[in-house]
């Protein structure tokens, strides 16, 4: 089995590996950044997972009509991430502003702030997760409204065999909000942004 992976902004693939092997040790697993044409590349694979940023970039990918596995599972996604746009996002648009300006000037600072932000634990990697030039990407992505596309196509609810999970404590999302605007995605009591979290609650 191929399982494909999309994780969360900032987080890098060091980090994702080992979450993936131990939700499925047998797969083959490829793993890609939250970056624009990510979704294209997981089209072969048997199942595909997103995380936050990630889970966003595949219903953005299947809005367009590309065709991604039958078998999904989605966790922490949203259409638009910033409070102002929709009903998912609790944090502001200048606050992703903000944070964009520091990944310019204070890396290792902007990615502690923005775990701290999620709840998520700190990083013991030192390093720049994947390219900064694909960090403000990332970063531009989040502060934009959805289009309608994917407005429309989460609206109509999950196809077949896809799933999708938001925590009920997630700091970054309105759970309640995501489920308005995601059709088919259900709220998982007493977790919070973190991946590892869902997959030890989702294991096979």
């Amino acid at each position: 089995m191929k399982i494909g992976w999309i994780g969360g902004w900032g987080i890098s693939l060091e980090e994702m590996r080992p979450l993936a092997v131990s939700h499925a040790p047998d797969a083959e697993h490829l793993i890609y950044p939250p970056v624009m044409g990510a979704a294209e590349n997981l089209v072969g694979c048997d199942m595909v997972i997103g995380w936050s940023l990630g889970a966003h970039l595949i219903l953005e990918a299947a809005s367009r009509g590309v065709k991604l596995p039958a078998k999904a599972l989605l966790i922490a996604p949203f259409t638009s991430f910033c409070s102002e746009h929709s009903k998912c996002g609790k944090v502001s648009e200048t606050q992703v502003r903000w944070l964009s300006r520091l990944v310019k000037t204070d890396l290792p600072n902007a990615l502690a702030d923005f775990r701290n932000r999620a709840g998520l634990p700190p990083s013991n990697i030192s390093e720049s997760p994947y390219e900064s030039e694909n960090l403000l990407k990332g970063l531009e992505i989040l502060s934009q409204p959805a289009g309608i596309s994917l407005i429309s196509f989460c609206r109509q609810g999950l196809p077949s065999g896809w799933e999708a999970y938001v925590g009920s404590e997630d700091l970054l999302l309105s759970p309640d909000g995501v489920c308005q605007s995601i059709v088919g995605c259900q709220i998982v009591d007493g977790l919070g942004h973190n991946l590892g979290e869902f997959l030890a609650d989702n294991s096979n």
